[in-house]
């Protein structure tokens, strides 16, 4: 049991918020026969068309527009390195989802920049399961400014602290803060072991009220959105 556990931002439950529902199995290997349930690496950008999105991550254009469901994707004929993501769009943001890694992270790391990827004026979030590392976190504003970390770490305290010209950082800072989704403000369990999951809950949690984001948590586990495969760059 983790104290607060059941209260989330504004006092409504944890498990009501959009996006929460992900960190409650983020560390579980919950399996989901024709969707997605745990390992979810969500990737999120603001104003782009869901295809132009998946085409810059390597998707094939013509299958981008006529994508089959994810629970009827031919998921044993894609390489093991590849990716098959689920996508679509919530109010003004574009959705990625994929199991274990997000191919944004891997492309961003391979290309040591991300121009190719996030355009003038585009916001990107990204919560990165990464199994073979820690799980990342990552917020690239509309000025092209990136900050990351690790979840239970603040956007603002890092090695590096972000310039921050647009305030978007400390905004979404500030949801985490108040979620107890940063370790300097979060309450703590009683058993150590849950930390990491609550911390994930409450991560997730604040990052769907922050970009008034909420994800259908039913199409999802049952495979009911778009899916494309996205190559590996590396």
């Amino acid at each position: 049991m983790c104290e607060g556990e059941a209260r989330g931002l504004g006092g409504a439950t944890v498990t009501d918020n959009g996006l929460a529902w992900i960190g409650e199995h983020w560390y579980s290997s919950a399996i989901a026969k024709d969707g997605m349930r745990a390992d979810i690496s969500l990737t999120a950008v603001r104003g782009v068309d869901p295809v132009d999105f998946v085409v810059r991550l390597g998707a094939d254009r013509a299958m981008a527009e006529r994508p089959p469901l994810f629970k009827d994707f031919d998921r044993l004929s894609v390489d093991p390195g590849d990716s098959v993501a689920m996508f679509g769009r919530g109010g003004e943001w574009t959705y990625v989802l994929e199991v274990e890694r997000s191919t944004w992270h891997l492309i961003l790391l391979d290309r040591l920049g991300q121009d190719a990827l996030v355009g003038p004026g585009e916001e990107l979030v990204c919560l990165d399961r990464f199994l073979h590392e820690h799980p990342w976190v990552c917020y690239v504003d509309a000025a092209g400014e990136l900050s990351s970390g690790e979840p239970g770490d603040s956007l603002l305290a890092t090695v590096v602290p972000p310039e921050d010209r647009r305030g978007a950082f400390a905004a979404l800072d500030l949801h985490m803060r108040r979620a107890g989704a940063v370790r300097d403000a979060f309450p703590g369990c009683d058993d150590p072991g849950d930390e990491d999951e609550e911390l994930a809950k409450r991560l997730f949690a604040a990052v769907g009220e922050h970009l008034g984001l909420s994800l259908p948590r039913r199409e999802v586990e049952l495979g009911l959105l778009p899916a494309v495969r996205l190559p590996s760059p590396v």
